[in-house]
């Protein structure tokens, strides 16, 4: 038992047919296990039948019910259903944290002291995100498996960053390695933009998460960043803070085969959430002048696809920008679909689209999906960005975002080769 390596993780999604986020450490579980190690998750995500073949041991913790919670119920009861999922509903097949909404630009009239104040108050009964009703209940579950698991390391890994308090919590006392893995900024930085953001752009939020964040950090043992521009904001940040990079990739063993049926004519999948900065607005545009260009693409049933969750403002605005395009034949929305689902319509594509606008500290896990099954990849995202920087280095094709647009002509040149 002394000489057998054990470890032990907090996040709350995790799994192969979730979140984006789940699948980081399920995947680095997978091979630790095949390597000797013994591994135990903590999530509060329900595990499915399939994941217990790899050998690790899942721990599941759901989330109690909070008084943001309480305020969603009254509120659907009150005025119906809202027109976008609240981080407590959010589904677990979409990849939401604390950033809930589009940061744009809000209209004056809202900017007034009662809109500011109403902002601080759903700051504070939602900080710090939508799965502080597992916090403590996972802090207790993890702090006994510390005693009884006795792992040489805990490592918690977010968003949602309340999976740090919970492996903060349950490490007090005890000699036990943590390590503090983000794969996404926890307190920024941000972009501009995002001050504009009815979560990240509230005083409330920046000051008590950057006071979380600190304090996480300096007690930890270290922490890991999955990109190298996120490490550098970091390290520029805390100093005195081990930091390390562990980048993302993907398993081989989870992506579907060459597809034998491709889609007919020019096939384009995006298969993603939009939301921030995400605009699929240029894409629509330059596959319009592409098809003005090659009519005998249009009639071979050339379509771009669009799979996964969209934020209400995204959605109106995609279908506006369709409706403008006159593209409403030549798009075609699937909804958020299981992920072997969206890795098939990405395999039968001829283009695979991945957005990081307004994002130059991320890097989106679709980019290693889609090159990895040998689909031609564009990556839309501003340059040296972490994004745009590890799509060249992949030998994607990176356009670059000013404003969050690109130029819709010459992202339309890239289609011009032969029709399958």
């Amino acid at each position: 038992m002394s000489n057998e390596r054990r470890l032990l993780i907090v996040t709350y999604h995790f799994g192969n047919d979730g979140p984006p986020g789940g699948l980081r450490w399920f995947g680095i579980t997978k091979y630790l296990v095949r390597l000797g190690w013994n591994v135990v998750v903590v999530t509060g995500t329900e595990p499915s039948a399939g994941e217990s073949a790899t050998g690790v041991r899942v721990e599941y913790c759901p989330r109690l019910w909070t008084l943001w919670d309480g305020v969603q119920l009254v509120r659907r009861r009150a005025l119906g259903p809202p027109r976008r999922p609240s981080p407590s509903d959010a589904p677990l097949t979409a990849p939401v944290d604390v950033r809930e909404e589009s940061p744009v630009a809000r209209s004056p009239e809202r900017r007034g002291l009662l809109w500011a104040l109403g902002r601080e108050l759903s700051v504070w009964l939602a900080f710090p995100d939508y799965s502080r009703g597992w916090v403590v209940r996972a802090a207790l579950h993890t702090r006994s498996l510390v005693r009884r698991f006795r792992p040489q390391a805990v490592v918690s890994s977010g968003p949602p960053h309340t999976a740090h308090l919970a492996a903060g919590l349950a490490t007090v006392g005890s000699r036990v390695r943590w390590l503090v893995d983000l794969r996404d900024p926890w307190s920024g930085p941000w972009p501009p933009t995002w001050r504009r953001h009815r979560i990240v752009g509230s005083r409330t939020f920046d000051a008590l998460s950057r006071r979380l964040e600190g304090l996480a950090f300096r007690r930890a043992d270290g922490v890991i960043a999955n990109s190298p521009q996120l490490l550098q904001a970091l390290v520029a940040r805390y100093p005195a803070v081990h930091f390390a990079c562990v980048p993302n990739g993907v398993d081989s063993e989870s992506l579907p085969p060459p597809a034998r049926d491709p889609y007919p004519g020019l096939g384009i999948a995006y298969t993603g959430m939009l939301y921030t900065g995400r605009d699929l607005g240029p894409v629509v545009r330059a596959l319009r002048i592409f098809l003005e260009r090659h009519p005998e693409a249009a009639r071979a049933g050339s379509k771009l696809r669009v799979a996964g969750q969209a934020e209400a403002l995204h959605a109106r605005a995609f279908s506006d920008a369709v409706t403008a395009a006159g593209m409403e034949s030549h798009v075609e929305m699937l909804g958020v679909v299981p992920r072997t689902r969206a890795l098939r319509v990405v395999s039968r594509s001829r283009l695979a689209v991945v957005l990081a606008q307004q994002q130059e500290l991320q890097i989106p896990a679709k980019l290693y999906e889609s090159v990895a099954m040998g689909v031609p990849t564009l990556v839309v995202a501003p340059a040296g960005s972490a994004s745009a920087v590890e799509g060249k280095r992949l030998g994607a094709v990176v356009w670059s975002a000013y404003g969050g647009t690109v130029d819709a002509r010459g992202l339309s040149a890239l289609c011009r080769s032969p029709m399958r």
